[in-house]
């Protein structure tokens, strides 16, 4: 994310395309007015990953990016955050997320950070 990104140069750079994007300005809420203050690129594997294992999911999104850390390096260098979030919805306040060593090495290569957004929701259902 950055206020002056312009997601065409980093798909360039990256050599890969994003799942979604947005720009600073466009419409955050409706309801609200609010505009976007950054623009983002946004690689998601929400859509293309039918697995609860987050280890699938960071090997669909290191599939994509484990040999671009130079560039993504170069990205936060130029003041764009640059960063891996891990999104875990808790339906029992057990478990969570989970990564191998090998995936681990790689993330670390990569050289940018990578955190967890986690959600305790009772509602939610194991079999969901």
């Amino acid at each position: 994310m950055h206020e002056q990104l312009d997601p065409v140069e980093i798909s360039a750079v990256l050599g890969v395309e994003p799942t979604a994007t947005q720009r600073a300005g466009d419409l955050a809420s409706a309801a609200t007015g609010r505009r976007r203050k950054y623009s983002g690129w946004f690689l998601e594997s929400s859509d293309h990953v039918d697995s609860r294992d987050s280890r699938d999911h960071f090997a669909w999104l290191l599939n994509r990016i484990s040999d671009k850390g130079d560039q993504l390096r170069a990205l936060a260098s130029r003041g764009y955050t640059v960063d891996i979030c891990c999104r875990w919805d808790s339906a029992s306040g057990h478990g969570g997320p989970s990564m191998d060593p090998l995936q681990m090495i790689q993330l670390g290569s990569l050289g940018i950070e990578v955190w967890f957004d986690v959600y305790f929701d009772s509602n939610l259902s194991q079999d969901a």
